[in-house]
């Protein structure tokens, strides 16, 4: 018998099971593929969001930004090689100016 069954042991599935270890609970994690990290998990192309796509004042926005800045410390809890290298945004149109501008404020 389990406290809390996580369905989906994806990267959000393995991260919400691995906080609730942190109480005295029993946690089992399901997962309806034959290996972890094989729905949307596997189909991420690696990015870690920084918050500036979503549309400000947004759940996403402060979840992404939140997200972003735990990244580094829980890499190193659980020896994950991790290199904050930022990231590139190119516009080639004018309106594509005022987008990259958009997204510098955000």
């Amino acid at each position: 018998m389990y406290d809390i069954v996580v369905i989906g042991a994806g990267v959000v599935g393995g991260m919400i099971a691995r906080e609730l270890t942190r109480y005295q609970l029993s946690v089992c994690i399901v997962e309806k593929q034959g290996d972890v990290a094989m729905g949307a998990s596997k189909a991420n192309s690696g990015i870690v969001h920084a918050g500036f796509d979503a549309k400000e004042g947004t759940l996403k926005a402060l979840l992404n930004v939140r997200g972003s800045k735990m990244m580094g410390d829980v890499c190193r809890k659980l020896g994950v090689k991790y290199i904050n290298n930022g990231s590139l945004v190119v516009g080639f149109t004018d309106e594509d100016k005022q987008t990259l501008a958009d997204l510098k404020v955000r």
